[in-house]
């Protein structure tokens, strides 16, 4: 095969010489020409600065292709410029080029070519001179080195990228803000890293991703977005590597002697406070000293005030209306500190560090079941102010016939009756008792809340870091009460209050409800076992027949089913109509009165059995109507929030998440109602405030008279009359405002209990939102959830239903970030 030299001036011999084991080497300089070893003498130096760049040379040089990276190798120019030299006449297809000093792999087919070695120096200094130019600015920071300083988290983050892929996190300042208006501004900073709700998939989710085939790409690509809020389990506590240890109040103490860090657990509702009990003390006392002095001042002054001869006077109104009236007052505040203390008491349960009192504290009822019986749940002190308040019920009938009319020396004169008075003097001095009892326990007592949980959205924070709710995203829990306490047995001593993980570098404290694994429901021994075995017995095939049916679910409270409230619309139209009739057919007109069938002659005592018994009965029925209706109040605005999240476009954070109906006080949830849009909320929650006028005029509607023929008939007051017959239209009208629109009402299973409540808020991207986390109260969630801003559109909306392609079976509140998230109207069976 012959070999061609590079065309010049003048005739030089090969400069290259096969070698032994077939490659190519060099002519030394002692067998070259003395020209070719002055221009070697003159490269030296360019050689010398250009070394790491031939070797770099020689590496890329041995790759199979040229493509294979992208940076321009000097080689490669070397080979450029060199091929424009060669001659023309030959095939240049296997030519390559070698650096003088250098071996060259040795082609299949064995061309000779000869270089001139100062015209290669030549050029590997001008691409020398190229390099920085061609690098860009990473990799000449790459090539400077500052000793002391250790690049592993650098070449670690690397790794994750190129691992991660485009999973990679992002850092936090530039992801844009969300559309509801929260930031990361909220987020206070912490000893973990606050920012985990954006971050990477972890490294089970990585080997998951990288064994699962690749579907094969299928039309253009998507534009690449900035991640969504990261629906990722946040856990900045370590909690699946760590266990948790609860910090009792000792502990806290300790830690945070202030309270400046960590907020103390003793919120709760102002009317659990001890003004607010003083108050209602203050209330007891004054009427306590009020039928005392009637009573004193009668027995030595034979009387009160002498009787007008008429019932239609003030007097009247002062004597048979006004005691009910001031009656009610007080029960209704004794029935608002009820109220109040039974959803805060599971919240105190679960706050407890003995587990025998945190034992089903999830499932304590959060609302009474109803306002006819007494609850008698929680500690004693509560269970006897609910049973002395139960028995103030009656206080109203009995106020309603404590004052009557006497006939003494000669004249008719008030007075009143000692025996029903004395009655009065003893139940309110015991519920003057209770209240002092239960008021010592309230100041005495760990809450548990660091702020008055009233809404569905204020227990959301209590979730953003807990490790318990994995026992709720289930498909197949149960309507019934029984058997879903069962399914969720290992939550059955959760604990509410500060967490800390055993491994004291996971991460500070924090708060939530969680659970502990040396306390759960195996570890339980003695009597408590027993208590669970029972429990146990409950058949698990209702709880799968019980999942049956609409995804929405079926469960209404017994005041909104078809039955009860259709029955009772229609039993109280026919009873008023029947009332009409009777009171004004002329043969039986209630204005000319009707005979007692009782003796109505007052005894020593004031105490006339015809009075007695008009006044207690039609009280006793007006006070019934009124619980009864209280009851459907109740259910009312328990359900409007999640009745509005039912809505296809969603519904805002004020009128759904923070809506708390069911926590307001009498005329307050009608003013936030109204203020929501509620309508039917405001009317029902007033008409159940006003009906209890019910029972005051109907206690006050009838009075023995002696007609001028000496006989005694009962008659009625008109006006009195008159007033109690609008407000029982008012009761039919409510009644019937329930009729309609009530499948809107529908939920899986019912929501009056801690664990009913989380169980429909399971949704992992709802408890991982950011907004729910390190809340740091009411303000703090409603500022979060973009309420009160100046423009409206910034506040976040939520819906209760389920997302295609992802927990298609689990229905949950979520945030509504786009239309196309939720199913349609017609598959969630709308009302």
């Amino acid at each position: 095969m012959s070999y061609q030299s590079i065309a010049r001036d003048d005739e030089e011999p090969s400069r290259w010489r096969p070698s032994n084991n077939s490659r190519y080497q060099a002519v030394p300089d002692g067998e070259a020409s003395p020209s070719t070893r002055h221009r070697r003498q003159q490269s030296s130096r360019t050689k010398r600065a250009s070394t790491s760049n031939r070797r770099s040379s020689r590496r890329r040089n041995s790759q199979a292709s040229d493509a294979s990276d992208g940076m321009v190798a000097p080689l490669r120019i070397i080979k450029s410029r060199s091929s424009e030299l060669q001659a023309t006449d030959q095939p240049s297809a296997n030519q390559s080029t070698h650096p003088a000093g250098y071996h060259a792999i040795e082609p299949e087919e064995d061309p000779t070519v000869r270089f001139d070695e100062a015209q290669l120096a030549m050029f590997a200094a001008d691409n020398a001179s190229r390099i920085p130019n061609i690098k860009d600015e990473l990799a000449l920071a790459a090539g400077k080195v500052t000793p002391g300083v250790d690049d592993t988290p650098y070449i670690q983050y690397a790794l994750q990228a190129l691992v991660g892929g485009q999973s990679a996190s992002i850092p936090s300042h530039l992801v844009s803000s969300s559309s509801d208006g929260y930031s990361e501004r909220y987020e206070p900073m912490r000893g973990f890293d606050e920012s985990a709700g954006y971050s990477s998939p972890t490294r089970q989710d990585r080997i998951t991703s990288e064994t699962t085939p690749s579907a094969p790409l299928r039309g253009p690509s998507p534009p690449l977005q900035l991640p969504r809020r990261s629906t990722a389990s946040f856990d900045p506590t370590g909690a699946s590597s760590s266990r948790w240890i609860p910090v009792s109040s000792n502990m806290l103490l300790d830690l945070d002697p202030h309270g400046r860090t960590h907020q103390p657990l003793a919120a709760k509702p102002n009317i659990l406070r001890a003004f607010s009990m003083l108050l209602l003390v203050v209330l007891i006392l004054l009427m306590l000293a009020a039928l005392a002095f009637c009573d004193r001042y009668s027995t030595f002054h034979s009387g009160l005030t002498p009787y007008t001869g008429s019932i239609y006077s003030g007097q009247y109104f002062v004597f048979r209306i006004l005691p009910q009236l001031l009656a009610s007052i007080i029960f209704i505040y004794a029935q608002s500190i009820v109220t109040a203390c039974l959803r805060v008491l599971p919240f105190t349960a679960m706050a407890s560090e003995d587990p025998r009192v945190r034992y089903l504290g999830l499932f304590q009822r959060l609302y009474p079941a109803s306002f006819l019986l007494p609850q008698f749940t929680g500690p004693w002190q509560f269970n006897i102010f609910d049973f002395v308040a139960w028995l103030a019920i009656f206080t109203i009938p009995l106020q309603s016939s404590a004052f009557t009319v006497i006939y003494v020396n000669g004249k008719w004169v008030w007075a009143p009756v000692q025996i029903v008075v004395w009655v009065l003097v003893g139940l309110y001095g015991v519920l003057c008792l209770a209240t002092v009892v239960l008021m010592a326990y309230w100041l005495l007592q760990w809450t548990g809340l660091a702020w008055d949980i009233r809404s569905i959205g204020d227990l959301l924070p209590l979730l953003n870091r807990s490790n318990v709710m994995h026992s709720y995203r289930r498909n197949d829990l149960a309507e019934n009460a029984k058997v879903f306490k069962s399914q969720l047995r290992e939550r059955w001593f959760d604990r509410l209050g500060y967490w800390r993980a055993e491994d004291a570098t996971m991460g500070g404290i924090w708060y939530a409800i969680g659970g502990s694994p040396d306390e759960s429901f195996e570890s339980v021994s003695g009597p408590m076992s027993k208590k669970v075995s029972n429990d146990f017995s409950i058949d698990l095939k209702a709880a799968q027949n019980s999942t049956l049916g609409a995804p929405r679910g079926r469960y209404l409270p017994i005041h909104l089913r078809s039955g009860p409230i259709i029955a009772s619309a229609a039993a109280s139209f026919v009873l008023l109509v029947a009332l009409l009739i009777v009171s004004f057919l002329p043969q039986t007109r209630l204005e000319d009165g009707f005979l007692p069938r009782l003796s109505a002659m007052p005894d020593d005592n004031a105490f006339s059995p015809a009075n007695f018994l008009y006044s207690f009965v039609p009280a006793v029925i007006g006070i019934i109507l009124y619980l009864y209706f209280q009851g459907i109040d109740q259910s009312l605005r328990i359900l409007q929030p999640w009745a509005d999240l039912y809505d296809v476009n969603g519904s805002l954070a004020q009128r759904s998440l923070l809506a708390d109906y069911a926590a307001c006080l009498p005329f307050q949830s009608t003013w936030r109602a109204l203020r929501n849009g509620h309508w039917r909320v405001a009317a029902v929650s007033l008409l159940a405030t006003l009906f209890i006028f019910i029972p005051i005029l109907g206690g006050g509607l009838f009075m023995a008279l002696t007609r001028p023929d000496q006989t005694v008939r009962m008659y009625p007051s008109m006006p009195v009359f008159g007033v109690l017959i609008a407000f029982l239209f008012l009761y039919v009208g409510g009644l019937s405002l329930m009729v309609p629109h009530r499948r809107q009402f529908l939920l899986p299973r019912p929501v009056n209990s801690i664990a009913g409540i989380i169980s429909l808020c399971s949704a992992e991207e709802l408890t991982q939102d950011a907004a729910f986390r390190s809340v740091r109260g009411r303000k703090d969630l409603a500022s979060r959830l973009g309420v009160g801003r100046d423009d409206a559109r910034e506040e976040s909306t939520w819906f209760f239903g389920i997302v295609p392609g992802k927990d298609e079976h689990r229905l949950s509140v979520r945030r509504m970030n786009n239309f196309s998230e939720k199913l349609p109207r017609s598959s969630r069976s709308m009302a």
